[in-house]
């Protein structure tokens, strides 16, 4: 990124009303960089973008903890992964994610190709939940293994936004708020940081610039968007925020043209948010491998679901279905072996494990 990200805004969403933290994670760095297209109808789009965003910090059933949301100033080198995970990385930012994308117009609004990037700032967190850690009992005393995420990039099948719900602003910065949810009347403009304090599907309520109020945001799409719902899930998931992210990859699932890629990956991540949660996402892993057996991802959730049977059945200390788990757990390793280099320590220790 040319001269770095020099001008930032930073909203800090930190709903601190009557939630305290959740599930002990650091608050994520959402960056949402300048999109790709013709002026000022792409930054209309991304400042649309970047307030739907906003809403994966909802939590009706969960504390909050709150993070970063970006706005990039500067423009990206080019439209690409490495581009954006360049300006990412970029020390006056450190965003652990970005969504970013590009606009064409049409007749009734825009179209617009969104990206996720995973960012390596992620791997430097302290607490990281979206790591998926199981113990099991050795011989000379309790083992670990831990599987991360794999999937830096994804893309999205393109999003067509009406006309009316697109923000007519190039960023955030001097919208108007409201003095309530509904009606009222004008109260200020948006300044460089806000607070939220709560949030809806249309409205969020902020503080800004010695004012609290209602920021009003329409619905994105009348149609399903799996870029918005995967992403919002992704958030959720990083944040360990494991309810809110079933909801939104479940939301994912609902779209019936959805490409195998993503689907994939939608049900490995309903099944580590299970999983996180104490409950089985076996049958969400075993739906992901079949659907490509030759997914290497799939076959290590698969896997690693087997040893989370199995360290649950030591828990149990029922010896049938020990056995069971155990037998289940080498068929799946000989079958996916081909999958990984004969050198992979991850999944030299699996078969280490079940010998």
């Amino acid at each position: 990124m040319r001269g770095g990200l020099t001008h930032i805004i930073g909203l800090l969403s930190v709903i601190s009303l009557f939630w305290s933290s959740l599930s002990a994670a650091e608050p994520l760095r959402i960056l949402v960089p300048d999109f790709f297209g013709p002026e000022p109808v792409s930054q209309h789009v991304r400042t649309t973008v970047y307030l739907e965003m906003i809403k994966a910090f909802r939590s009706t059933d969960a504390p909050d903890k709150g993070g970063w949301i970006l706005y990039g100033r500067e423009p990206l080198e080019e439209s690409s992964h490495r581009a954006v995970i360049a300006a990412a990385s970029w020390p006056s930012v450190s965003a652990d994610l970005a969504l970013w994308g590009e606009v064409q117009e049409y007749a009734e609004g825009a179209a617009v190709q969104l990206y996720l990037s995973l960012s390596p700032v992620l791997n430097k967190r302290q607490v990281r939940p979206e790591v998926w850690q199981v113990k099991l009992k050795g011989r000379k005393g309790p083992i670990r293994i831990g599987l991360d995420l794999p999937e830096p990039f994804f893309e999205f099948e393109p999003l067509l936004i009406d006309k009316e719900a697109i923000v007519r602003f190039k960023d955030p910065e001097g919208m108007v708020i409201y003095s309530s949810r509904t009606g009222g009347h004008p109260i200020g403009r948006l300044a460089e940081v806000m607070r939220f304090y709560e949030i809806h599907n249309d409205a969020i309520k902020i503080a800004t610039a010695g004012k609290k109020g209602w920021l009003r945001i329409p619905p994105i799409s009348t149609r399903k968007s799996e870029a918005i719902d995967f992403s919002k899930g992704m958030v959720r998931l990083l944040r360990g925020d494991w309810a809110g992210a079933r909801r939104s990859f479940n939301a994912v699932l609902e779209i019936e043209k959805l490409p195998q890629h993503l689907r994939i990956h939608t049900l490995i991540y309903i099944g580590l948010a299970k999983e996180k949660a104490g409950i089985s996402g076996r049958n969400d892993f075993e739906q992901a491998y079949a659907l490509n057996r030759l997914d290497r991802t799939a076959a290590s959730y698969l896997l690693m679901s087997r040893l989370a049977d199995i360290s649950r059945f030591q828990r149990q200390a029922d010896a049938g279905p020990l056995a069971a788990g155990i037998a289940r757990c080498r068929k799946d390793l000989k079958e996916t072996k081909i999958l990984f280099s004969r050198d992979d320590p991850w999944f030299k220790k699996l078969e280490s494990l079940v010998r």
